[in-house]
């Protein structure tokens, strides 16, 4: 597979590619493991409702990590990628970001204890929702886009190994019936925040990043800058999350919690792919700005990832009802079927990642991309609203594969029609 990449580096970043790739496998090894590890002993020591309540106290969260992600995540990476080796350049960008997130951190707080005190849904927990929210604080706490966009991923990858193994561990001892539901968001928020301050310690320690007040004009040059990939990322989550949300007002924490356990093995699936597609974006960000055959890049990555995706999709559809089994008990293996269809959605999802982030993030036509969210994200919350309330889980499955179809289609539209 690395031969495969090779090819289409140069020497001279082959090493950084293979190292990052390396790093991030590692990681994206122990995310997949690690969850193959909890999630079986969490599904039979909470049970479905219980975890289904987690499992929508997560959904609920991640739209505030959207909003303060602010769609950092690629541009804060594409812009440090550029400018690595100006370290006034990076002062700033790091400053700029950081402020900007801190900012959307308190304004996501404020949001959130706006829904504790009015709705019911909230308030009958919040404790579970205050806790969950931890994971937003160290997500700010953690800039992953710096580490990236520098082709440092080894940082990341030891901070996480040495956090997510500590709080895994901790979750067997503590958890230990259905009333000790708390202690995950806790021991998990608790695992991303210290993770979150060893990072930023490194970064001053390792880079000699120092945090500066920029000027109000240049915060707001970041703000702007990352405003179509924050508009992508939050109709990105209303691709993936949405379903999960209203499921949870239309049906029963149980049958939340079923479709969640399968929508977790669809994520530990997806994660595969991660590493790949991570350790070629600051390249990507390179190749397509500068070099003249940027589109035959992109082919041949889509060619080899969506090969992979496919081969991949294949072998989980045809041993789905095993995999479930053998993860989650006898008890859900009626509900195979979910993680089968999800193929789909991982195939697409992955096509998606090569034209919309590694060809049209990497050359700044953000525009385009946001466009086809769009569409794509509006017409997958009205097939949720229209569908789940009837079909319930399988509502879920039909809106989120024509959403990621709709998706691909629309951006190879816009490629097409203004030759980009």
């Amino acid at each position: 597979m690395i031969t495969l990449f090779s090819k289409l580096i140069d020497t001279e970043e082959k090493k950084r590619f293979i190292t990052n790739f390396f790093s991030l496998a590692t990681l994206q090894g122990l995310n997949y493991i690690l969850p193959l590890l909890t999630l079986p002993y969490l599904v039979r020591v909470l049970g479905a409702e219980k975890f289904g309540l987690l499992a929508f106290a997560t959904a609920i969260v991640g739209y505030f990590i959207v909003l303060t992600d602010y769609g950092f995540n690629f541009t804060a990476t594409r812009e440090i990628s550029l400018n690595k080796e100006n370290k006034e350049k990076l002062n700033e960008i790091f400053s700029s970001v950081m402020i900007i997130k801190s900012v959307l951190f308190f304004v996501s707080l404020i949001i959130l204890t706006l829904l504790i005190i009015f709705f019911h849904k909230f308030n009958v927990n919040p404790w579970l929702y205050y806790l969950t929210f931890g994971s937003v604080l160290g997500q700010i706490l953690f800039p992953v886009w710096f580490f990236q966009g520098m082709e440092q991923m080894r940082y990341i990858t030891i901070i996480n190994i040495i956090s997510k193994v500590f709080f895994t561990i901790a979750i067997f001892i503590l958890v230990k019936n259905s009333s000790d539901y708390l202690l995950v968001p806790f021991l998990t928020s608790l695992g991303t925040i210290f993770a979150g301050v060893y990072s930023l310690i490194l970064i001053r320690k390792n880079f000699k990043i120092k945090f500066e007040i920029p000027k109000t004009n240049v915060i707001l040059s970041y703000l702007k800058g990352g405003l179509n990939l924050f508009f992508t990322s939050v109709l990105s989550n209303l691709l993936t999350s949405s379903g999960t949300v209203i499921l949870s007002f239309v049906s029963t924490n149980t049958v939340v919690g079923y479709y969640s356990a399968a929508e977790k093995l669809f994520r530990a699936i997806v994660g595969l792919f991660t590493p790949i597609t991570q350790a070629l974006y600051p390249i990507s960000c390179r190749k397509v700005n500068q070099e003249s055959n940027a589109k035959l890049y992109i082919k041949k990555l889509a060619i080899i990832i969506g090969g992979m995706a496919l081969l991949v999709g294949m072998l989980v559809t045809i041993f789905s009802e095993k995999i479930i089994t053998l993860v989650y008990g006898v008890a859900f293996q009626s509900y195979s079927y979910i993680l089968a269809i999800m193929m789909i959605w991982l195939f697409f999802g992955v096509v998606n990642n090569i034209i919309g982030i590694q060809y049209l993030s990497a050359s700044r036509k953000d525009k385009f991309y946001t466009s086809s969210f769009v569409v794509a994200g509006l017409v997958t919350m009205i097939l949720n609203l229209v569908l789940i309330p009837h079909l319930f889980i399988n509502g879920v499955l039909i809106s989120m594969i024509v959403g990621e179809i709709l998706l691909s289609i629309c951006m190879l539209a816009l490629i097409f029609r203004f030759k980009l």
